[in-house]
């Protein structure tokens, strides 16, 4: 597959990536935004590789849109320290080329884009699936054993009868440990590790 030359396209793809991910995060599904972010962040990292990159930049950038999109989602406290997600994804923007750098433009863009998108998206979907009427199926996971499918740290993705959903847990759980629903808000689970679990034995 041929080299995407301009570095504006490129920069795009990996924020699309990333904001896939993130959005897979909010709306929990088939396993389909999850696939489709590692995927197209993968190929934008791939098609970095062949140009003259700042790795440390890379990795601020990426830190910085996960930490703004995700903190929020973990905790509405954090939603002010996420700001700061917004400084690191514009510091790495700009150092992540030596030659041909992105475009300044592209960048302040992208970061409005990120801010509108965090806002009148995310949060509001959020809040929406928060709101949800918890019905007598939804009881039923109250108790239910799971798997973890990607680890718990806090926030990660569980497999619960059958279904994949967005949890997350006060304590750490790795990929293929056993957990239990807690708690339901809306699209998010929250579970605790079965080996947490003494004494208790709930029932799937």
């Amino acid at each position: 597959m041929p080299l995407i030359i301009d570095p504006n396209i490129i920069y795009l793809v990996l924020l699309l990536g990333l904001w896939l991910g993130v959005t897979a995060a909010y709306t929990p599904g088939t396993g389909a935004l999850e696939a489709a972010s590692i995927g197209v962040t993968l190929f934008s990292i791939w098609q970095l590789s062949l140009l003259p990159v700042n790795w440390w930049a890379l990795i601020v950038l990426i830190l910085g849109v996960v930490g703004f999109l995700v903190m929020p989602f973990i905790n509405r406290r954090l939603l002010l320290l996420a700001t700061v997600g917004l400084v690191l994804q514009a510091v790495g923007s700009f150092f992540l080329l030596d030659k041909n750098p992105v475009s300044p433009l592209v960048i302040g863009v992208t970061i409005l884009v990120a801010l509108i998108y965090h806002q009148f998206a995310l949060r509001p979907a959020l809040e929406r699936a928060r709101a949800l009427p918890v019905s007598d199926e939804d009881e039923g996971l109250l108790g239910a054993r799971g798997r973890v499918l990607t680890p718990l740290t806090p926030l990660g993705t569980v497999h619960v009868r059958g279904e994949s959903w967005t949890a997350r847990s006060e304590r750490p759980a790795d990929k293929g440990d056993d957990v239990i629903v807690v708690e339901r808000a809306g699209l998010i689970l929250t579970v605790e590790p079965v080996k947490y679990k003494r004494g208790r034995h709930p029932h799937a």
